[in-house]
């Protein structure tokens, strides 16, 4: 597979070429829901167990079954407000932590690409990548323990003070596919 760069949309500290050239790709993974975050399964888990006390809200508003006109707009009224505080209850999580939830929506869709020059975070309907990070902010990959398939954690180490790193100076991955290929590609 190969990649044509645009560098001409980098910022100027990370501009390398102006011109396109070809890129060999060295390490392409899908994680798919791997991807997502170790919390995000409790968190979905921990989610989903409000919806059972709505169930029975529910439940006590339609029964038994509404027999006149005002038992009906008493119980669809019940039902519109109990569907606006949760929907409001949503809006409020979402508009606290925008940027975690695009993160979690997006990560299973998410493919890392490492080339002879760079690595990148890519989406199928997004023509540019989410992140680009040059051969020159890399200083290597650490890799953790594998399960028997050969996925496992790993680490992109960054030079000092990068700004996509963590305090440590490293973006890690979880649970990455075949994680040793892709530290041998880092080091390559």
């Amino acid at each position: 597979m190969e990649i044509v760069s645009s560098d001409a949309n980098l910022p100027v500290p990370y501009m390398r070429r102006i011109n396109r050239v070809a890129e060999t790709t060295r390490y392409v993974a899908r994680p798919g829901l791997r991807a997502l975050p170790s919390g995000a399964g409790a968190f979905v888990a921990f989610g989903s167990l409000q919806f059972f006390p709505l169930v029975i809200l529910l439940w006590a508003i339609w029964w038994p079954a509404p027999r006149s006109t005002s038992d009906y707009e008493f119980a669809i009224g019940c039902s519109v407000a109990l569907a606006a505080l949760v929907v409001g209850v949503f809006t409020l999580l979402a508009r606290q932590n925008p940027g975690f939830l695009l993160a979690v929506m997006r990560s299973p869709f998410i493919s890392i690409i490492v080339t002879d020059r760079r690595v990148l975070w890519t989406l199928p309907w997004m023509q540019q990548p989410l992140m680009d990070i040059g051969h020159e902010r890399i200083l290597g990959g650490v890799l953790g323990q594998l399960d028997r398939k050969g996925n496992g954690p790993a680490a992109l180490v960054l030079v000092p003070g990068d700004p996509c790193a963590d305090m440590d100076g490293n973006i890690h991955f979880d649970r990455l596919p075949d994680a040793a290929a892709f530290v041998a590609a880092l080091r390559g």
